[in-house]
């Protein structure tokens, strides 16, 4: 199937105002950091600081979804590969403990005094969202790579709402790992990524009758359960029997809701599946 590029103004419009929020709050981290004004870096006096690292990746994948708003693909795919460079450096050197080599650098070109390692939760956003970019611009698609594509912005989407009501409930359920947690402002940059990712996908598709894409069904049951998935995986990772039980409690609506949503959509997905065809 060509490339059918959907022009409307929602779609360019939510790109630019993704990536802008995205790369605006990036560039507004590292500029605090390098003022060395550590509060406005935080947004919430309770938020670890956003590590330079974290606030770079997310610059660049915010231009990158500007640059797929206003169809720029070579910078794209450049922006892209700069943050799949970045989150396979910060990746690897938690792996084999040679870190943090990068980070520093990072941090001493910025300026930045005071800084904090790169949450693992933040390295994986990274890594999916650039993973994602980079399928974005091929010359021929196909429905399976555009599913594929949302899907990946479906889960970086549920990171950045669990880490979001963990500071609203007061829950660690940002944190991966208790040395270095998720921010505030990088939970909040990982659903705005999230969401220009699926959006990025959803401008490449035939629609159904319903005038949505066919596997949207299936991005927002995988997007539901992986909901629940990053929660437990925040439990146990961060040794969960530790947390306040009275207000653990208040992350059981987002659970509920998130297994119901899930639920429903992979009863629709497999409607779909069974009225349609696909045809590659």
């Amino acid at each position: 199937m060509r490339n059918e590029y959907r022009v409307g103004p929602v779609y360019r419009a939510g790109l630019i105002v993704s990536g802008g929020m995205c790369a605006g709050l990036g560039v507004a981290t590292l500029i605090a950091q390098a003022l060395h004004l550590i509060a406005y870096a935080k947004l919430l006096p309770a938020s670890a600081p956003t590590p330079p690292a974290s606030a770079l990746g997310f610059v660049a994948c915010g231009l990158a979804l500007i640059g797929i708003g206003v169809w720029f693909p070579r910078v794209t795919s450049v922006l892209a590969m700069v943050t799949l460079g970045l989150a396979v450096v910060l990746a690897g050197e938690r792996v084999f403990g040679t870190g943090p080599r990068a980070e520093t650098l990072i941090a001493v070109n910025v300026g930045a005094g005071d800084w904090h390692s790169t949450a693992p939760n933040t390295v994986v956003v990274l890594l999916l969202g650039a993973m994602a970019l980079l399928l974005r611009h091929t010359h021929r698609w196909c429905a399976r790579w555009l599913g594929a594509i949302a899907i990946l912005g479906s889960i970086i989407f549920a990171i950045g709402v669990v880490g979001c009501v963990g500071y609203m409930t007061g829950v660690p359920s940002y944190a991966w790992q208790s040395q270095a947690p998720m921010s505030f402002l990088s939970a909040i940059c990982s659903c705005v990524l999230g969401l220009g990712i699926v959006m990025s996908a959803c401008r490449y598709i035939e629609l159904d009758e319903s005038g949505r894409p066919r596997w949207f069904s299936l991005v927002i049951c995988i997007g539901a359960l992986a909901i629940n998935l990053v929660t437990a995986v925040a439990y146990l990772c961060n040794d969960g029997q530790t947390w306040n039980r009275a207000k653990a409690i208040g992350l059981l609506p987002m659970l509920i809701v998130s297994a119901t949503l899930s639920s429903v959509a992979a009863r629709k997905s497999r409607r779909g599946a069974r009225g349609f065809a696909p045809s590659w």
